[in-house]
């Protein structure tokens, strides 16, 4: 996915939201939609720093693995602060994240199984990687999905908003 994790976040932060009984505000709606890109935060780094490496997906803020231990460490913290907003906070921000590798999933592909299985698991790819070779994304039927997830995100936020839900 290239560009629809920041509208598919927007729908996995409500549902959760909603689920979890928390206000919707800005606060709660942004670290969402934050977590919903977090994994591709490192494309900065690689601009500023590194430009021998081939894609992002090989750095080890990548991969799954990575951000299941943070997740571990944030569940034992959770255990001796014992928050309930705590509690749902993680589940809205690694329940984006994993969205997120999810998304990524079909193209090119993610290494869901590092350090063990060192290769891009994914159905397509736009050839660097194994799967069904895609000359040109923006002709494939995902990139239509992603416009799709867009339109119906921005149809949604509309609609959230001449609603009124949004609190500060």
């Amino acid at each position: 996915m290239l560009i629809g994790h920041l509208p598919a976040g927007y729908f996995l932060t409500r549902y959760l939201i909603k689920k979890n009984k928390l206000p919707l505000n800005v606060f709660w709606l942004g670290l969402g939609l934050i977590a919903s890109i977090l994994p591709d935060f490192d494309i900065a780094w690689i601009i500023i720093h590194d430009t021998t490496i081939s894609s992002h997906r090989n750095y080890y803020t990548y991969y799954p693995i990575f951000w299941l231990l943070l997740f571990l460490i944030s569940v034992l913290v959770y255990f001796f602060v014992k928050k309930k907003w705590l509690i749902k906070g993680i589940y809205l921000v690694f329940g984006n994240i994993f969205l997120h590798f999810l998304l990524d999933t079909p193209f090119v592909g993610i290494k869901w199984f590092w350090p063990v299985y060192n290769k891009f698991i994914g159905i397509y790819n736009t050839g660097f990687t194994g799967g069904f070779l895609v000359e040109n994304f923006f002709t494939h039927w995902f990139w239509y999905l992603e416009i799709c997830l867009w339109l119906a995100a921005i149809g949604a936020v509309i609609i959230s908003y001449k609603k009124g839900e949004l609190k500060n």
